[in-house]
C-alpha cells in the first residue's frame, strides 16, 4: 500500500512540476501575464530543478517521518470532506513541501 501511495504522490508532484503552469497558461488562452498577475504569481514553483529522484527522496522523507501517521491523521480530520486517501496523501505531501514547519 505504501509503495502504491508513493507512486501516486510521485505522479502528482511530477504533474505539479511539469504541467501545472503550462496548463494554467493554456486555460487562460495563452495569456502568460494574466496568469502571473492574477492566478499563479511568478512562473516558477518550489519543484523547479528537482529531478524525479529528488521527488522520490522528498516523498520518502515525508512518509517515513516517525510522526507521519499522527500528522496525517490530523490532516485527514482537518480535511474531513475528502475521503479519497490518494488525494489526501497528495495534498498532505504538497502542504509539507509548500509550508514546511
Amino acid at each position: 500500500m505504501k509503495n502504491e501511495i508513493k507512486l501516486v504522490v510521485l505522479e502528482y508532484l511530477k504533474f505539479e512540476r511539469d504541467e501545472r503552469i503550462p496548463e494554467l497558461i493554456e486555460m487562460y488562452d495563452g495569456d502568460i501575464q494574466y496568469v502571473i498577475d492574477n492566478v499563479w504569481g511568478p512562473l516558477e514553483t518550489i519543484l523547479d530543478g528537482k529531478t524525479d529522484e529528488d521527488l522520490v527522496n522528498i516523498i520518502d522523507d515525508i512518509l517515513n517521518d516517525p510522526k507521519f501517521e499522527d500528522y496525517f491523521n490530523e490532516w485527514k480530520e482537518w480535511n474531513s470532506e475528502e475521503t479519497d486517501l490518494e488525494v489526501l496523501h497528495c495534498s498532505y505531501v504538497w502542504e509539507c513541501i509548500t509550508n514546511p514547519s
